[in-house]
């Protein structure tokens, strides 16, 4: 009886829906939606599946808000948003979906403690994924008759348009073409960003259940399906903030119609400017405003972001008008991930203020490889350092133990590559100590290894098959003298696959250009003198192409380069210091019309060391974030 029971519960539950939904589907059906074509039709249930994939409900809770926003206001009719507001449903018990609202008071005023609250002449946009034999006759032979992708095993989306009657009634509607070209963009974009999210332990109720997560924004560009994009712009950015409420400022200079400017704007409050001293004991910095060297005892910073430096107050207020106003929210929430980005099981100073200073309190300065952490040696071109010595003095002749050496891992019981999740599992691996500061060196080869092992699955496959990887790295600069590092490449591979590394750029010295270094048996490198576009019919096709510390911002170089990458269509990687410095180079890539794939992520084999620029107080390390194309 009771087995009766609930079986009969379950069915009841899948037909009239539960929890905090607004009950069973309404019988729209996309194909009748004016002006939609079939292929639109299956690329919104493509989208669908995968979100359905990534399991936001897990996580994600009715009170959690997000905002979003795709490309820009003008972009949509009445010059606003449609539904830029949107709430996740399901991951407590009940109808799984997720309602999109014209506004965030109105999704305040519908999320009731257990149920959706029915407010009058409310709007929203409901996407539910409904048990297929369930959904009305017409939704059933939409879905036969198109071959449509089924959201897990038995599930598909339902899309409409809802909204309550002053007597407590719900009407529905089917969605216009425009509504759903914003939910398909919404939907892509969900899929890459919502895993980011960081749990905010500090915040919220004691002891609730429903976990709080750190404020998040994150821009990544989405590809429309050609049956849907207009006027030639075939990607749009689109922005997920949580929670919602951030302002933006548009630019409406020359920017193409599918960028969206990733400027989070705090309300200014032009009553009070803060003279808030920087980081003293320094040295020296720069003023953002104009460019003037002052000490750091002597500087100033913004009082709302800390991040920007100056060297009086009035410069601060100019600055402010001129520029700063428009970013100061969005440096005030990176300057927020201070404590997040920090590595803090280092037992070594992690603070490279003064480079010189760094390396003589760890007895390095002016030796081996570490000769590159400072400007001691610019005289010297890049891979010509003298060398004398062996392993030991390479590595500025730390204790014997501090270093890896050139030696396979001491652990017979795995024959595959070993995955690492980030520096703890690294030094554990190799009987590091924590004293060790070898993870700023080994950040460029550890994060070569992290991409083509863990964040690009076709390298991957190659390596798990047992062959060989060919990687068209660009811009080598003091990676040139660091050779010995990438022999752990090589190590971590623990038997299987290879990698042929081919670095490319104006730094390799013409004596060495044309060169190959077997280092160890696994790994090959290749120096090649020249600006990629030039050199690259020369050399074998790449499987990944990575860019450590790109700056692509900062060379007109990269064009060329940028431009070949997006015709090879291969998978390439970027990483950067800052997450200011990411968002520049996103703008750089989308102009170039290349869309980011795999979103901004913090590197888990970024340099612990904190590096300090002239005019900035932003988290800054080497390799700190990586980001990709065409992956």
């Amino acid at each position: 009886m009771d087995l009766h029971l609930k079986s009969l519960f379950n069915r009841f539950q899948e037909q009239f829906g539960s929890g905090p939904g607004l009950g069973p589907g309404s019988g729209t059906c996309m194909m009748r939606v004016d002006g939609i074509s079939p292929n639109f039709i299956k690329s919104v249930y493509k989208a669908s599946a995968a979100l359905y994939r990534t399991e936001p409900w897990k996580r994600l809770r009715p009170a959690h808000l997000f905002g979003v926003r795709v490309g820009k206001d003008s972009d949509w009719p009445g010059k606003k948003q449609p539904f830029p507001c949107v709430q996740f449903i399901g991951g407590d018990g009940g109808d799984v979906g997720f309602y999109m609202f014209r506004s965030e008071n109105d999704a305040k005023k519908m999320i009731g403690s257990r149920e959706t609250i029915n407010v009058p002449n409310v709007e929203l946009l409901r996407v539910t994924y409904e048990v297929e034999y369930l959904m009305f006759p017409s939704n059933r032979k939409m879905i036969k008759s198109l071959s449509l992708e089924t959201s897990g095993s038995d599930r598909c989306p339902v899309i409409d348009v809802a909204r309550c009657t002053p007597s407590g009634d719900i009407r529905f509607r089917n969605p216009t073409i425009e509504e759903l070209r914003f939910v398909y963009a919404f939907m892509k974009a969900i899929s890459l960003v919502h895993s980011l999210l960081q749990v905010d332990r500090e915040s919220g109720p004691k002891y609730s259940t429903v976990v709080c997560f750190e404020p998040f924004i994150e821009t990544v560009d989405v590809q429309w399906p050609p049956e849907v994009a207009k006027a030639g712009y075939d990607l749009v950015a689109v922005t997920v903030s949580h929670p919602p409420g951030q302002a933006y400022e548009e630019r409406s200079s020359s920017a193409s119609a599918g960028s969206t400017p990733t400027k989070y704007v705090e309300p200014p409050r032009e009553d009070t400017f803060n003279d808030t001293k920087a980081y003293s004991g320094t040295g020296l910095r720069q003023c953002a405003m104009c460019e003037k060297e002052v000490h750091g005892d002597q500087s100033l910073c913004c009082g709302r972001c800390r991040a920007v430096v100056y060297c009086s107050s009035i410069c601060q207020k100019q600055h402010w008008t001129d520029t700063h106003k428009s970013m100061c929210g969005l440096y005030k929430a990176m300057m927020e991930r201070e404590e997040e980005l920090a590595i803090m099981i280092f037992l070594f100073p992690c603070s490279a203020d003064q480079p010189c200073k760094w390396l003589e309190s760890l007895g390095i300065h002016q030796k081996g490889m570490w000769r590159r952490k400072c400007s001691c040696y610019s005289h010297c071109p890049f891979g010509l350092l003298p060398v004398k010595g062996g392993l030991q003095e390479l590595w500025g002749g730390i204790d014997e133990f501090e270093y890896p050496h050139d030696s396979p891992f001491n652990n017979h019981f795995i024959s595959s590559p070993f995955l690492l999740s980030g520096w703890s599992e690294y030094y554990n691996l190799r009987s590091l100590p924590l004293s060790s500061p070898v993870a700023d060196i080994l950040s460029h080869p550890l994060t070569v290894y992290h991409i083509l092992t863990t964040l690009n699955i076709s390298s991957k496959n190659l390596i798990l098959k047992g062959k060989e990887v060919i990687v068209h790295y660009l811009g080598p600069e003091g990676e040139l003298d660091w050779m010995p590092a990438f022999a752990e490449v090589g190590h971590l591979l623990n038997g299987l696959g290879n990698v042929q590394i081919v670095m490319v750029g104006p730094e390799v010295p013409t004596n060495l250009s044309g060169t190959t270094s077997g280092i160890g048996s696994r790994v090959r490198v290749n120096l090649v003198r020249g600006v990629y576009q030039v050199e690259a019919s020369y050399l074998p096709s790449p499987h990944v192409v990575i860019a450590l510390n790109s700056r692509l911002d900062s060379y007109t170089s990269w064009g060329g380069a940028i431009d070949l990458i997006k015709s090879l269509g291969v998978p390439a990687f970027f990483t950067d210091q800052s997450e200011v410095s990411c968002v520049n180079a996103k703008q750089v890539l989308r102009n170039a019309g290349l869309h980011i794939t795999h979103p901004v992520t913090p590197n888990p084999f970024r340099s612990p060391v904190k590096n300090l620029t002239a005019s900035f107080n932003l988290p800054s390390y080497s390799n700190g974030f990586v980001f990709g194309v065409n992956t």
